[in-house]
């Protein structure tokens, strides 16, 4: 597996979510209590986000759907860069662009976790995942083959293409389950990107401090890894190694 880190990331989000049973004792002092501790840690911007709708990757060949999402607290810093969500079945962090790297966000995902937990309270959690996604731009002189392997249509490997957009999943010895989606975002017609949204999604890790600690890091290795499959050599001179 490449480690290489980059000046110019591609990243323009990184999310990391833990979903756990419904917790009957999570109420209005809980997000009360970890909105506080969240403004003593620098996070003093307070959103209550309605309920709505989440992505759930399935396995295998089930595509992705979509299910209710509880309601939740959401905690943003100063910066509006980084932020800490949490409710009664939930907690995630994210990081937005400029991304600095994963010795920067991984901390932030143990401090957030530890401060949730502290209220919660939670024994098990049925699910973890963590999400990269990228966005690639190109010129209209370039081929988008010039950047990436993983891209629709050429790519062979993939479960589902379509026109402008390619799903692949692979699923580990272990349980666990990648997918990779690329699509075209033509939403700035003189800066057209392809958004490469890679997803990692483990079923019932343990709670034990030190083996969720080795999942997430072993979440975080095999994204970078499928990541780096994913792009050329000419992509990474773009981002310039550290």
């Amino acid at each position: 597996m490449r480690k290489n880190t980059y000046k110019n990331p591609t990243l323009i989000e990184a999310v990391f979510e833990l979903r756990f049973p419904p917790n009957d004792k999570w109420g209005m002092g809980s997000v009360v209590r970890f909105a506080n501790l969240a403004d003593k840690e620098g996070f003093p911007e307070v959103v209550d986000s309605p309920e709505g709708f989440q992505i759930n990757f399935g396995s295998g060949k089930n595509p992705p759907e979509f299910r209710p999402a509880s309601r939740r607290v959401q905690t943003w810093n100063r910066e509006k860069t980084e932020l800490w969500q949490a409710s009664s079945e939930l907690f995630a962090a994210n990081r937005r662009a400029p991304y600095q790297g994963w010795d920067e966000f991984y901390p932030h995902i143990l401090k957030g976790l530890d401060i949730y937990q502290r209220i919660a309270k939670q024994k098990t959690a049925n699910h973890l995942a963590l999400q990269y996604v990228n966005r690639i731009e190109y010129s209209r002189e370039n081929d988008l083959s010039d950047f990436l392997t993983f891209m629709p249509p050429q790519i062979e490997f993939a479960d589902l293409v379509k026109s402008a957009a390619c799903t692949a999943q692979y699923q580990y010895q272990d349980g666990d389950l990648i997918t990779v989606n690329a699509g075209l975002n033509l939403d700035v017609p003189k800066r057209p990107a392809m958004i490469l949204n890679i997803n990692y999604s483990s079923p019932e890790p343990a709670l034990v401090q030190s083996k969720l600690k080795k999942k997430i890091e072993l979440a975080h290795q095999r994204l970078i890894d499928a990541f780096e499959k994913s792009i050329t050599d000419q992509q990474r001179e773009r981002m310039v190694l550290k």
